[in-house]
């Protein structure tokens, strides 16, 4: 069978496999009477499951309890976090022509996510049981995508008949394992079932690549918990000189005090030599947010001397030390009480179906507290969309939102188009800067608001709006309404709850939290060596306004790592952080921010340009990088006043 991917060559012939199904469920086949490969691999994979009891005619696997369920998700959920932001990436393989599935589960088996059509997970549903919260490991429900894949450790493809219950014989599943960090411990798969009749033959490389992404994801947000450990262990090694070890979460050794027995403690206990007598006190390392361990400290005394007997014991203390309290919420995290307490908020706010408006400087991370909001909410198996209003254009803002029909207006697509409240269904459609609408498209907004209704253009049959709205701006919505620039009736829509997010300046704890963040998400983009943010330059930025928020952060991190040699020091950061103080008045926020990094004129700019040509000597590879036209770099070098010869070698251009 396609259980592994060499058999994806084999053709796929569903009614003789469907005979030799009947006929092994029927007892009327020996193992020995077929030289097929694949026939052989087949009756294998149906005999195992009749010696683990699995029922043929099995319909529905298992559905674990409300309380099962909730122990799953919170056991997997920084997996679940990190997967969600790219079911986007597959939607064309999710949509009503080829009523395909996308599935997450868990070490188990146990389905986290669903993504596809309201029709096709319908049918999925009533057809075979697949639903969030069912367990398909093979002990239950036999060869399949999800249960097959935990039990062989690697990639699978079961088709059609080749599935030992009937009730799933209509799918053929792709699915692939996620690993941790290690490499070797499966920690959920990815898998994607179709129809049989529209079987992808690349459905296995897709989940496999999905796979394989995630597993980048996951390592990033490993190693900032690696470093995170490294900072505790190092305050910890300031108060008690003794020789000590830090392990991570999985016992590995990652740190050492910095003597000779401090490294041999380490490397014996990495080849399993570990001499437990001389622990006299061992750290627990928590996570404040979710209580997970995270890794621990294991104090040790100093070795015995020869002739001597042992004068002490073993304290068998057992310490927990948590980092600074850091809250997550979805990729937005925080130090900051206040900051805290509102994400604490929005944590509860999710779950209630009310529209939210979101106010803070440019920057300060509103779109990953919208998703989140998102994510944490019924309606988070539907579609998320994220609009910014003020880059559309006026004249296209009402077929945008509420899409026209056939013959609308000239250069219309002529089958006509849905607009964003009809794409995202029953989803969220979250409006950034909507301060930015003019009058006539916030008296259109209202209107949905108000009934849900609303027309597309050249149409005078109603349609409804079914989704929810979050909306969010940096402008004063207040001072507009007293301008006469927004609505006051659109305000108190929008504002049933309202939470401002407060800008990096008023929370200098979040900026080393910021920092290590960029730090190990630019190390990974850019390939370089992991370096430490020295405690001198971590003082200097969190002296610093920023008015740039989070942005700036890592535009500085992103320039400062590609410009070092090694650590990120005091000299690694750019001279506005030293010169310039802006003060920022905080009853006016600042214009939108329509320049990204690569528009803003900064110093750190042209180091960064200057730094990444040092390090790749071409300038189209410089390009890529930054993700510009080389035309636009070329002029980017004009504007900054920089010679690329004396970087790049031009015969290598």
């Amino acid at each position: 069978m396609a259980i592994k991917n060499p058999y994806l060559g084999y053709d796929k012939d569903v009614r003789a496999v469907g005979n030799l199904w009947e006929r092994f469920q029927a007892g009327l086949v020996t193992p020995n009477e077929t030289n097929n490969p694949y026939y052989q691999l087949l009756l294998q994979e149906w005999q195992r499951c009749t010696t683990l009891g699995v029922d043929l005619a099995m319909t529905r696997a298992r559905r674990l309890n409300d309380d099962e369920f909730h122990e799953r998700l919170l056991a997997s959920q920084l997996m679940l976090e990190t997967y969600l932001p790219m079911i986007e990436s597959v939607s064309p393989f999710l949509d009503d022509r080829s009523s395909g599935l996308m599935l997450l589960t868990d070490v188990s088996g146990c389905v986290l996510h669903m993504a596809g059509t309201h029709k096709a997970l319908e049918n999925a549903a009533t057809q075979s049981g697949i639903v969030i919260g069912s367990n398909w490991d093979e002990a239950q429900a036999g060869n399949n995508g999800m249960g097959s894949v935990l039990a062989k450790q690697q990639p699978v493809h079961v088709f059609a008949t080749e599935h030992f219950c009937e009730s799933l014989q209509r799918w053929s599943c792709s699915a692939a394992p996620i690993f941790d960090m290690d490499g070797q411990t499966i920690i959920g798969t990815i898998n994607f079932t179709i129809d049989e009749a529209v079987f992808k033959g690349d459905a296995l490389a897709l989940t496999v690549s999905l796979a394989h992404s995630l597993q980048g994801r996951l390592a990033l947000q490993r190693e900032q918990e690696r470093n995170r450990l490294l900072a505790i262990f190092e305050e910890q090694s300031g108060k008690n000189p003794r020789d000590k070890i830090l392990l991570d979460r999985t016992d590995r050794p990652i740190s050492h005090t910095p003597t000779t027995e401090g490294h041999e403690l380490a490397m014996r206990w990495r080849a399993g030599e570990r001499d437990h007598e001389r622990i006299i006190q061992s750290i627990e390392i928590k996570s404040p947010v979710t209580g997970e361990h995270m890794g621990k400290i294991l104090h040790f005394a100093p070795p015995k001397p020869q002739g001597y007997e042992r004068v002490f014991q073993s304290a068998g203390t057992t310490l927990t030390v948590t980092e600074p309290q850091t809250y997550r919420f979805g990729q937005f995290q925080s130090r900051d009480p206040e900051t805290i307490e509102m994400l604490e908020a929005l944590e509860r706010i999710a779950r209630a179906d009310i529209n939210v408006l979101l106010h803070g400087e440019t920057g300060t991370g509103k779109e990953l507290i919208a998703r989140h909001i998102h994510v944490a909410s019924p309606r988070h198996n539907a579609p998320y969309l994220a609009v910014n209003c003020g880059a559309i254009s006026p004249e296209l803002l009402e077929s945008t939102f509420f899409g026209y029909v056939r013959g609308a207006f000239s250069g219309a697509d002529p089958k006509g188009r849905a607009g964003y409240f009809e794409s995202v269904g029953e989803g969220t459609l979250f409006l950034d800067e909507i301060g930015e609408l003019p009058l006539n498209m916030q008296a259109a907004l209202l209107r949905v608001l108000e009934d849900g209704s609303f027309l597309r253009v050249g149409s005078s049959t109603p349609q409804y709006a079914k989704c929810r709205i979050i909306a969010a701006t940096h402008r004063n919505l207040e001072e507009l309404i007293a301008q006469g620039q927004f609505r006051q009736d659109l305000y108190y829509r929008l504002k049933i709850v309202q939470k401002k997010i407060k800008p990096i300046r008023e929370r200098p704890c979040d900026i080393p939290l910021l920092a290590s963040h960029f730090k190990a998400a630019l190390k990974e983009k850019h390939q370089l060596p992991d370096v430490r943010i020295h405690p001198d330059a971590l003082t200097i930025m969190q002296q610093y306004k920023w008015p740039g928020n989070a942005r700036e952060i890592r535009n500085v991190i992103e320039a400062a790592l590609i410009c070092s040699d090694g650590d990120i020091v005091v000299e690694s950061l750019p001279p506005e952080l030293f010169t310039k103080q802006i003060e920022t008045d905080n009853n006016t926020l600042p214009e939108p921010e329509k320049k990204d990094l690569y528009n803003a004129g900064t110093d750190y700019e042209r180091q960064l340009i200057i730094g990444l040509l040092r390090k790749y000597r071409k300038v189209n590879h410089v390009a890529k990088v930054l993700g510009l036209a080389r035309s636009t770099l070329y002029r980017k070098f004009a504007e900054l006043g920089i010679d690329q010869r004396e970087h790049v070698n031009d015969q290598l251009d």
